[in-house]
């Protein structure tokens, strides 16, 4: 999902590349010292062990409290994916745009393992078993249950919640609507990942057709892979000092190297990528300048060779990064691995399924791999079409993590919005709000709205009516 960093340089928090899902925060706040101070949740370390009573500090954030209406009751819970956390980071975002029409309290969620929400004294595999998008869902069922307990007993209020989420935490909004309808009563799924797919060549397709988009630019990217290639097939390494991180392996890198094309676009900056590859093929002749430069551009648009390297994956130490714990839940349950597209791959050709098994083999020192009927018996996308309601899917129609997301609503329970205009990426819909944004953009939104608007007003309907 997607899903990954210069991780506090990103809005919305990651819309994914398998190496991330997430939705990317593009922006910082104006001034970080303005941000609400992070507060400590005591969140159950294992929701599915009742003999386990044992908590763990997750960490929330609570925004528009200025603007929230005690009487309406509105709440957005805005959740967090793969990666840490400050909160929304601007009263810009979509997020807060829906929070100040309804006059809604905001919390924010960070996911446990990720930032400073350890359930856990390390990341060794014993412990990484406690983390799985269902404990994910039970940390926001309970949060919301002592939420809605605590503003009930003081405020007298019956509370209205309402999850957003982008990527990854897309899936986990939608799947929350499905799994706890009594405590959610709508959800906006943003680029979710809601299909667990092994063999994810659908990916490279799209990759392939939003890069044409810009002439010549999947021709320019296949060079550079061809140059790749020859350079190992030549068991030549110089190309691995020249991307930054020397410790790579040839398994590793090619994940990093692909992702540095695909993180681009999937984000919304194709123009920026194709731009810089025709430069380097046109201006440039020395090989390792063109993939100095290339890695430059990776490092300031989200492949980050640590996210990557087996070397950093396996360390067990708990820090800021991401790449060992994203690493676990794709390999373990969710797949979306980026297989090589049916015609032109971009990627190297032997990328196929026996890479993914090596490549979480190689990661976590052993068997494992995902079970992906396991997370799709549960919640694939038809599934949860045909038991539930109100869930709004948006896509933007560049980005390849759409062809494991709901595209088209089946029912008129469920809706689904593609978002259409040069550079529609990942989670486009949650970003900042501006003035100036693409009409289709606007649409969408406006969408948006309304639909939470009837998400609400049908809640109210049910509690004042007493239902």
């Amino acid at each position: 999902i997607k899903m990954k960093l210069a991780i506090f340089l990103f809005l919305g928090l990651f819309c994914l590349s398998l190496g991330k899902l997430g939705v990317r925060r593009k922006l910082l706040s104006e001034s970080l010292s303005d941000l609400p101070p992070a507060q400590l949740f005591d969140q159950m370390k294992n929701h599915f062990d009742h003999s386990n009573a044992e908590t763990w500090k997750q960490r929330f954030w609570i925004e528009n409290e200025s603007g929230y209406n005690k009487d309406k009751g509105h709440v957005v819970l805005y959740i967090e994916g793969e990666g840490a956390v400050r909160g929304l980071q601007s009263d810009k975002s979509f997020v807060m745009h829906v929070a100040k029409k309804y006059e809604a309290l905001v919390y924010v969620v960070e996911h446990r393992f990720y930032g400073e929400s350890q359930p856990a004294e390390n990341w060794e595999l014993e412990n990484l078993s406690l983390l799985s998008h269902d404990q994910g869902l039970a940390d926001l069922a309970y949060f919301i249950q002592k939420k809605m307990d605590e503003l009930k007993k003081r405020e007298n209020v019956d509370t209205k919640w309402v999850t957003i989420g982008g990527s990854y935490s897309g899936a986990l909004s939608a799947w929350m609507r499905y799994k706890y309808p009594h405590l959610v009563a709508g959800a906006l799924s943003s680029s979710g990942v809601v299909n667990a797919i092994l063999d994810f060549y659908e990916f490279g397709e799209q990759i392939q057709r939003s890069a044409k988009r810009s002439e010549g630019c999947f021709e320019n990217i296949r060079t550079f892979v061809k140059y790749a290639v020859d350079q190992m097939e030549s068991d030549k390494t110089d190309i691995f000092e020249w991307m930054g991180y020397a410790d790579f392996e040839w398994d590793d890198f090619w994940f990093y190297y692909a992702d540095i094309f695909v993180e681009a676009i999937q984000y919304g900056s194709r123009k920026d990528l194709c731009e810089l590859l025709h430069k380097q093929l046109s201006e440039t002749q020395v090989w390792e300048e063109r993939l100095k430069a290339l890695a430059e551009f990776g490092n300031t648009h989200s492949a980050v060779p640590k996210n990557y390297a087996f070397k950093e994956i396996r360390k067990t130490e708990i820090s800021q990064g991401m790449g060992r714990q994203w690493t676990y839940q794709y390999c373990s349950a969710l797949a979306y691995f980026n297989t090589p597209s049916r015609y032109l791959p971009f990627r190297w050709k032997n990328m196929g399924i026996e890479y993914w098994k090596r490549y979480c083999q190689k990661s976590f020192n052993g068997a494992i791999f995902p079970n992906t009927f396991h997370t799709n018996s549960q919640y694939a996308d038809l599934r949860m079409q045909n038991h539930t309601s109100n869930i709004f899917f948006t896509n933007g129609a560049e980005d390849p993590w759409q062809w494991a997301t709901v595209r088209f609503a089946v029912g008129k329970n469920v809706e689904s919005y593609l978002i259409d205009y040069p550079g529609a990426g990942h989670c486009c819909d949650l970003g900042y709000v501006n003035d100036d944004d693409p009409e289709e953009l606007k649409k969408a939104r406006a969408a948006i709205v309304e639909a939470i608007g009837k998400w609400l007003a049908q809640i109210f309907k049910l509690i004042t009516q007493g239902g």
